[in-house]
């Protein structure tokens, strides 16, 4: 199943699960989300896998010509964030790929076609209609991880973290439970409460009003009991 629906103002999540050739790499039962801020310079966020490139690409069009596409933000390096970076910068020649210093380091200087545009912590790039706010978050859920903060629309970003099990769209139910619980099952986040607790205070630190999970639905409210969740109970992983 492909999904395009808009979460809020000219942002679109583009998702898809439980597509039959993508077993052995995907989690049965859980969304992969690519988000499209059909911006004045626009940018998606995430690029999904090499082998799903060509749906999600035919959902962007829809919306866009991908051509048009000015960045392409990486939160980490990892199949579904980056596996596509290369077909992406190929389909859209003015495209720069966006990520943190570590990840260039490691990874995007070697992986990707073209040179990154390395971000630093509160940096903002201007998009014409909206503006992307980066938040590095080192050990969330990857060493090289960075979230963004999209400041007109109040939508987050969270790289991986509260990310959830199941296909749902978007919510406003209180989320906090799935959330927790996919993160000490899945096993995805260290329960490393110095990297947790200060990507935790930079989330806070700004007006969230959608949080657009990498893997879940969008959430739309209860976001205090959310992070409270986070901040206060163990992340120790059940899985072996």
């Amino acid at each position: 199943m492909v999904n395009a629906t808009e979460i809020a103002r000219g942002i679109h999540r583009i998702s898809f699960w439980d597509e039959p050739d993508l077993t052995g790499i995907i989690f049965p039962g859980a969304s992969y989300n690519l988000y499209l801020i059909a911006a004045e310079q626009p940018a998606i966020i995430q690029t999904m896998f090499r082998r799903t490139f060509a749906r999600v690409r035919a959902k962007v069009r829809e919306i866009l010509d991908p051509t048009s596409l000015r960045y392409i933000v990486v939160p980490h390096h990892e199949g579904d964030s980056s596996g596509a970076i290369n077909e992406w910068l190929a389909v859209a020649p003015r495209a720069v790929p966006i990520c943190s210093e570590l990840c260039a380091v490691l990874s995007l200087r070697d992986f990707a076609n073209k040179e990154p545009m390395v971000v630093t912590d509160g940096q903002v790039i201007d998009l014409g209609s909206y503006r992307l706010r980066f938040l590095l978050t080192p050990q969330v859920n990857q060493w090289d991880s960075l979230m963004v903060y999209e400041e007109t629309t109040g939508t987050l970003f969270p790289n991986d973290l509260f990310s959830m099990m199941g296909v749902e769209i978007r919510t406003d139910r209180d989320m906090s439970r799935d959330s927790l619980q996919a993160a000490r099952e899945v096993g995805y986040q260290a329960d490393d409460r110095v990297g947790l607790t200060r990507a935790l205070d930079k989330i806070e630190a700004v007006d969230v009003k959608v949080i657009a999970l990498m893997h879940g639905p969008t959430l739309t409210g209860h976001f205090e009991k959310l992070f409270r969740s986070f901040r206060e109970n163990s992340l120790a992983s059940m899985a072996v």
